[in-house]
């Protein structure tokens, strides 16, 4: 499992990859990494709508000590599947941009930023808030 494979994405240039690469081995890792990007970003989505689902379930049904901390527990499991699968897409996106370079995919599957990954109930905060914030803490 610690063996590094080498993949037509770990090659830099082009001409590199075509005097390494056996047929169409650089074709078929593109068509592997574009659907890991997309079950990538459909575990982000996943985990997006657990977390809020438990939250509002948290929120409407459970009180006390106990239940809150078996709550945060759930919750931050969550969170760390929603960041697994953003590092996958993330890596996934990144290679495919090394084995195609720019083009018509970036549409679909556009660069994922940490504020780009929010629940439906959580809004965007604006800068005023932000500075707020650390003026508190």
């Amino acid at each position: 499992e610690k063996i590094k494979l080498y993949l037509p994405s770990d090659l830099l240039n082009k001409q590199g990859r075509t005097r390494a690469c056996v047929g169409n081995l650089p074709q078929v890792e593109a068509e592997l990494r574009l659907a890991e990007a997309k079950d990538a970003l459909a575990g982000v989505r996943f985990g997006l709508r657990a977390r809020t689902s438990t939250s509002r379930f948290k929120t409407q049904n459970i009180t006390g000590q106990v239940g809150s901390t078996r709550a945060q527990g759930v919750l931050r499991r969550i969170d760390i599947e929603i960041h697994s699968h953003k590092i996958h897409y993330r890596l996934a996106r990144d290679a495919l941009l090394r084995l195609q370079g720019h083009g018509s995919w970036e549409t679909k599957l556009r660069e994922l930023k940490d504020a780009d990954v929010r629940g439906l109930s959580e809004r965007v905060l604006t800068s005023r808030e932000k500075v707020e914030r650390q003026e508190v803490r």
